[in-house]
């Protein structure tokens, strides 16, 4: 739809025009027929004659013509007319043209000049924005068929309506509302305001007007000081001084806001009438020096969940405080000379988390000092704040921990190493050989461990290919049968049409296994376990957890068990690392967290469910894929093992860590290379300033200080083009992959690797650099 707003003249709401051309066209016909019939010269009789006939005809298709725009309109709409003429709320239907159709008998009274201006002119009588709140309904079109928006008005609320039909044409209805503090648009209307993001006063009703004497285009011409959003209090600028105001503000769609005010002199004044503290559109108590409840409005006794006001009951007992208590803050409120800041309350006995912000104002009483407090529900504050802070300490701890398996890489590469080397010296029948081994197995089992920490912060090295899930979770179905043992049962389900997918089948196999062995501990019982695979479209995007899916297609695949379920307080930590349900020694708290980041990083999602008593499920969405062939990735994995043998050619090896350094250097000269080290890329740099050096080979790390690895070697290539390169890095390859202009020749090695994975990819690369020499040579 177009954004423009409603607008155009009528040419249909007000009958008479038609009528009036009906009326002199037949008037001219007749009387040239008259004139025909008194003239003797026949030429002059047949030429009037056809005159009359070509009037008549043209009489004929206005009549038509009249028909078929009468007929115009929506029948499901001419359907409503007979309601909506009786409707106290003016209704008007316009075209896709943005012309005025038809409009009921109450739009006529409220709009006397509709069918002259149109429909933005009209509404501009009853608020300043008119045209943007069109141009808002307009766009709200297109999210479903109708669209609506409460706005202050010069009378008061009003609720516009917009609502499209498949013909195109749309019904607009505006319904007057009950105006905050019940007395309509009159002298005892709470002044409201209606402000944009950027503090424009869109619209506001007569009891502000009336109150600071002007048409404010600002916030700065109604407030001494404009408020936050989360403002309590302001001060008003008025013709006779500053009026202190308490704020109820109500967010609306774009950033809008509406502010209603009261005088504190009026609230004041109102303590004394219970009737009138009801009535006020804001949550007020009054508390004793004690923190006492003296009197508190419904609004007030919904927030705290009560229902009447007991002699002995007590703020401090209703809620209670985030950092400190609640009657030492009452106290010092009481008796401090600063200005009173808000505080965010928990309120007690909910089943929910409900969080309150207090505003509290000191004043005098017959029966001494009191406080007036105005309560705001700020739960939905405090979640988005909880949120806010979850995400945060997801990615530091992400951060933090790819920093962590990153170092310990290095640390597992140089023992590994090392130990590598110690084991060429020694054969099975040594004494030491027995230890060597178990220090090398104990070494992998920890690069496992740091490869867990790698998948949750998404840095691990994947190697994607196209998966049929029905093929996967077939050829799983006997492990996970082993895995659930015989009391519990493993039920697999998939959809014939489900869709493929590219993810690391080793990955996936591994992210089932732990949702497969997490739902049989939640099982100590036995039960069930199912495995649904399917296919779903979304045909919009959704919010899920804090999460939004993007429309498309997907492949979801869904594990559900029977066990004990997840309180709801600590399903939102389950994919934190080292964060377990279970008991002590039962689990590492690196499954799910494993689970999340190989799921993140292969580009799907992952949500839980869960209900205490009943089960947890756990659903993956990963995006579908629908090309005809699938670019086999280059294989980031350790290259297979294979005996060392002797090579030749000069390496240049630059590796900022000294032992990881050193244990690859003393591998590559014990198999016949000739190694330059350098510490660092500058270090290399200036080594092949030398033009007499021959290198054949770069093997550098990704991530040093100063200019990583990528940098230094396009640098080295445009002076020695044609070099292999070997990347090597405890990060994965999509450090390498994000380069706009991949390197070539180049392979990756991912650390911790093995003696013979080094020797076996520096060989495989240096083979690589003597074949593009003979094939120079050659030429």
């Amino acid at each position: 739809m177009s954004d423009q707003p409603l607008q155009g003249q009528s040419r249909r709401i007000f009958p008479g025009k038609g009528t009036r051309e009906a009326v002199l066209l037949l008037g001219s016909a007749a009387v040239i027929s008259a004139v025909a019939i008194l003239l003797q010269d026949q030429t002059i009789r047949l030429s009037l004659a056809v005159s009359a006939i070509t009037l008549v005809a043209l009489l004929i298709l206005l009549q038509l013509r009249a028909r078929f725009a009468g007929t115009r309109i929506d029948p499901k709409l001419v359907a409503l007319f007979p309601f909506l003429e009786g409707d106290s709320a003016p209704s008007i239907v316009v075209d896709p043209d943005q012309q005025v159709l038809w409009a009921n008998g109450a739009a006529k009274a409220q709009f006397p000049a509709l069918a002259d201006v149109g429909i933005v002119a009209s509404v501009e009588s009853v608020m300043p924005d008119a045209s943007g709140l069109l141009r808002r309904l307009r766009r709200g079109l297109e999210r479903g068929s109708m669209s609506i928006e409460d706005v202050a008005v010069r009378q008061g609320h009003a609720r516009f309506a917009l609502r499209s039909y498949a013909s195109g044409q749309m019904l607009f209805r505006m319904e007057a509302l009950a105006t905050r503090g019940g007395n309509g648009g009159g002298s005892g209307s709470v002044p409201v305001l209606t402000v944009s993001q950027t503090g424009t006063v869109l619209s506001m009703n007569d009891a502000l007007r009336r109150m600071i004497g002007i048409r404010a285009r600002d916030l700065t011409a109604v407030f001494v000081t404009p408020p936050t959003d989360t403002a309590s209090t302001a001060e008003i600028i008025t013709p006779d001084g500053h009026v202190t105001v308490y704020l109820q503000q109500t967010s609306l769609s774009a950033g809008r806001r509406e502010i209603a005010m009261i005088p504190i002199e009026n609230l004041s004044s109102v303590h004394d009438l219970k009737t009138g503290l009801e009535e006020l559109p804001v949550a007020v108590l009054k508390l004793g020096v004690d923190g006492q409840l003296l009197q508190a409005n419904a609004s007030a006794r919904s927030l705290l969940s009560i229902d009447h006001i007991d002699p002995d009951m007590n703020f401090a007992n209703l809620v209670t405080g985030l950092g400190r208590s609640v009657r030492s803050w009452l106290e010092d409120a009481l008796h401090a000379h600063h200005p009173l800041q808000p505080e965010v309350l928990r309120v007690r006995d909910r089943t929910e988390e409900s969080f309150l912000q207090v505003s509290l104002m000191r004043s005098q009483s017959a029966e001494g000092p009191v406080l007036t407090a105005v309560l705001h529900d700020a739960t939905e504050l405090k979640t988005l704040e909880a949120q806010f802070v979850q995400s945060q300490k997801m990615q530091a701890i992400g951060q933090l921990a790819g920093g962590v398996a990153h170092d310990f890489n290095n640390l597992l590469t140089a023992i590994s190493g090392h130990c590598d080397l110690l084991l060429l010296r020694h054969d099975q029948g040594d004494p030491e050989y027995g230890d060597l081994v178990q220090i090398n197995q104990n070494a992998n089992r920890a690069a496992s461990l740091v490869g867990q920490l790698l998948a949750f912060s998404r840095k691990q090295t994947l190697q994607p290919e196209l998966i049929d899930l029905r093929d996967t979770l077939s050829d799983l179905t006997h492990l996970l049968n082993r895995l659930v043992g015989e009391r519990v049962s493993l039920t697999l389900m998939t959809d014939p049409d489900l869709s493929p997918m590219r993810a690391d089948r080793r990955q996936l196999e591994q992210v089932l296994m732990n949702l497969v062995v997490n739902a049989r501990d939640a099982m100590p019982e036995g039960g069930e376990i199912t495995i649904e695979a399917k296919s779903v479209v979304l045909d919009n995007p959704i919010t899920r957890a804090r999460v939004t899916l993007p429309a498309g297609d997907y492949a979801c695949v869904t594990v559900t068990d029977q066990g004990i379920g997840i309180p709801q307080d600590k399903i939102t930590k389950i994919f934190e690392p080292f964060y377990t349900t279970k008991r002590t020694g039962e689990g590492t708290g690196l499954g799910l967290s494993t689970a999340y980041g190989i799921v993140k990083q292969s580009g799907g999602f992952i949500f839980a469910e869960s209900v205490v008593g009943k089960g947890t499920a756990f659903e993956i969405f990963f995006p579908a894929y629908h090309g005809q062939t699938v670019i086999p990735t280059e294989s980031t994995a350790a290259p297979p093992e294979r005996p060392a043998a002797t090579g030749d050619g000069v390496v240049l090896l630059v590796e900022d860590e000294a032992p990881v350094r050193a244990f690859a250097a003393r591998a590559l000269r014990l198999n016949g290379f000739t190694v330059l080290e350098a510490e660092n890329a500058e270090a290399a740099l200036e080594l092949l300033e030398n033009p007499a050096l021959e290198v054949d080979l770069f093997v550098t790390d990704v991530i040093m200080p100063g200019l990583d690895g990528p940098s230094w070697v396009r640098q080295a290539l445009a002076l020695r083009p044609g070099i292999p390169v070997v990347f090597v890095s405890g990060y994965a390859e999509d450090l390498l992959s994000g380069e706009e202009d991949p390197i070539p020749n180049s392979v990756f090695l991912p650390k911790p690797f093995s003696l013979k994975q080094l020797i076996a990819t520096v060989q495989t690369q240096s083979a690589m650099r003597d074949g593009v020499l003979s094939v120079k040579d050659a030429s």
